[in-house]
């Protein structure tokens, strides 16, 4: 997915004060669930207690008073407890209400702590040991109902315990004494007991939470494994559309070349037409194949970035030349702007990135121009591809870095340019291996700027050197392939260039034809998967003990596991990918493009 062209960040927060959080809002609402039933209980040994001090010949008005101040402290409660369901569902947060049910209990532990001083009888003992009954029960009663939250117990705990012990230990009596100081442990016990049932629930709901989060996280890894299921059906599909599309063109230029021969006059023109197509067919089955190649390579992991300071002025310029002669041919002006400027990063993948935006940004322009420009934003350089085509639709943006996806609004005639879907996705996961993001922001009808924010470099590095352009002399050329048809098809292009070529489909044919040719070679291209029991990399050891470091050799393969990459790295060998195109060899051949 595409990120908008903004400079913000998003932070992830932390997970410690997330789980808090939910455990906090929840174990409030386990205490508001208890607010009935804890109320129902309340009343209930409320009355009886009011029931026994009365017949214990205690002052009536005193019971009254404190029953109905019980009473109402509950009906408040009650009431607290349906506007804290009534806020939640509203939007309130939980946690805001735990203050209001700390008080709650405090002011309930504060009306059944007042019997030590209203109902407090030395000298009636039976009485005394109600109220001592009535406490001690009412508080493991709430050892249960308030032992969701450690703190609403706390708070009713102390003022429900603690003035009937005060009375006791300070009336003088030792029987007072000993029953006060064992309200004391009582309390001490019970508090221990309500904070090991907290933290039990506690864990119980965090171990909820996690399975909850694991589970979440199960639905979408399953979610995202359907999608990739889907999305390779569709990438192979597509993917399979696209080859057929010049393969079968190249089955119809071919029995036309075939008829052509047959004929008694061969028209150059008519056949050097056929020829071009047929290259042009050629062309688009390797584009293909590449960007399939370096989307392989991107997701195996097989590309690791060298960051380096890289100029950037000779670098926009090599991608403006790269599709100068297509905007050209559709009179569209090319401009680049911040030549002067460095950024810190890996040449190659930059390349990628910038050809790939220019060539579609050329692709779906028909009017205009295109801007490759650089500019300084504190210590980073923004690299930016304008453009003024016909732009993308917000509902396409979070797709088009998805393979093979193409918007609707890319509107093209027979005559246009088509591409595969591929180069976007190809940018994104370039992007990605930068450590940036890639940035877009698009106007259907106005056009569409792509962008990348990079490390700027201390100082530019040197400009590339010009390439020598001059023809390069013959060479002899051992090529190193089990296929008959390949070393048929190089031997022709080879000796087309005017180089003499040795060919072997083995380690041992190899070593023969070095042995019996007039000169040693100075160039061999080697194929990495030669048979069941020989591979490239051995033939390259075996030529290099045989002939020493002069020989420059070239390990041309299909594969592109990490595995076979690291293996011609460490063989200090160049790695030529299929199809390897006709210009990439003559370079590495006549020596312009370097050994290792």
């Amino acid at each position: 997915m595409l990120d908008p062209m903004d400079d913000t960040g998003q932070d992830t927060g932390q997970d410690k004060g997330h789980m808090h959080q939910r455990l906090r809002r929840e174990q409030i609402r386990l205490l508001a669930r208890n607010v009935p039933a804890l109320v129902f209980g309340t009343l209930l040994l409320g009355s009886g207690a009011a029931a026994l001090l009365w017949s214990n010949q205690q002052p009536r008005d005193l019971i009254v008073g404190w029953l109905c101040a019980l009473a109402a402290l509950s009906l408040w409660r009650l009431w607290s407890a349906r506007r804290f369901w009534h806020d939640t569902r509203q939007g309130a947060q939980p946690e805001q209400w735990s203050g209001t049910f700390v008080i709650a209990s405090g002011m309930a532990g504060l009306c059944w702590g007042s019997l030590a001083w209203l109902f407090f009888t030395p000298d009636n003992p039976l009485n005394l040991a109600v109220v001592a009954i009535v406490l001690m029960a009412i508080l493991t009663s709430a050892t249960q109902s308030l032992g969701p939250y450690f703190p609403a117990h706390m708070a009713f705990a102390l003022p429900c315990v603690l003035p009937f012990a005060a009375q006791c230990l300070g009336s003088g009596d030792s029987g007072l004494v000993t029953l006060g100081v064992l309200s004391v442990a009582f309390l001490i016990m019970a508090e221990l007991f309500s904070l090991r049932i907290a933290r039990a629930i506690e864990e119980a709901l965090r171990l909820r939470f996690e399975n909850e989060s694991l589970v979440a996280q199960l639905t979408v890894e399953k979610e995202r494994a359907e999608s990739a299921n889907v999305s390779k059906t569709r990438f192979l599909a597509t993917a399979s559309h696209d080859l057929r599309q010049p393969i079968h063109a190249m089955s119809l230029f071919v029995p036309a070349l075939k008829a052509l021969a047959t004929q008694a006059a061969i028209s150059p023109r008519t056949v050097g037409n056929i020829a071009e197509r047929m290259q042009g067919a050629l062309d688009t089955m390797a584009q293909l194949l590449n960007r399939l190649l370096d989307i392989s390579r991107l997701d195996a992991g097989a590309l690791q970035p060298s960051p380096q300071g890289v100029a950037l002025g000779p670098m926009l310029r090599k991608v403006r030349d790269e599709v100068a002669q297509q905007a050209q041919a559709k009179g569209l002006r090319l401009r680049v702007r911040g030549e002067q400027l460095a950024a810190h990063t890996d040449p190659a993948v930059l390349h990628t990135i910038l050809s790939n935006l220019a060539g579609n940004a050329v692709r779906y322009t028909e009017r205009g121009g295109v801007l490759l420009a650089a500019r300084r934003r504190g210590e980073r350089v923004r690299i930016e591809v304008w453009d003024s085509g016909v732009g993308i639709r917000a509902e396409d943006l979070p797709h088009v870095t998805e393979e093979f996806f193409q918007a609707d609004n890319t509107r093209r005639d027979a005559s246009q340019s088509r591409g595969f879907g591929l180069g976007l996705s190809i940018v994104k996961r370039s992007t990605d291996l930068l450590g940036s993001r890639l940035l877009c922001h698009s106007r259907p009808g106005r056009g569409s700027v792509f962008a990348i924010d990079l490390p700027a470099a201390v100082a530019a590095a040197n400009d590339e050197p010009d390439q020598d352009n001059t023809p390069q002399r013959a060479r002899t050329v051992l090529v190193v392939d089990d296929d008959p048809q390949i070393l048929t098809a190089m031997g022709l292009l080879l000796r087309s260039w005017g180089h003499e070529t040795l060919k072997a489909g083995s380690l041992d044919d190899a070593l023969a034809a070095v042995q019996g040719a007039g000169r040693a070679p100075e160039v061999a291209l080697v194929d990495m998967h030669l048979s069941a029991d020989e591979d490239g990399i051995q033939v390259v050891h075996a030529l290099r003990q045989r002939l020493g470091d002069t020989l420059r050799m070239a390990i041309i393969t299909g594969d592109t596991s990490a595995q076979v990459l690291a293996q011609i790295r460490a063989a200090g060998v160049v790695g030529l990918h299929k199809p390897v195109a006709p210009e990439t060899l003559r370079r590495y051949i006549d020596g312009t493009m370097p050994a290792a």
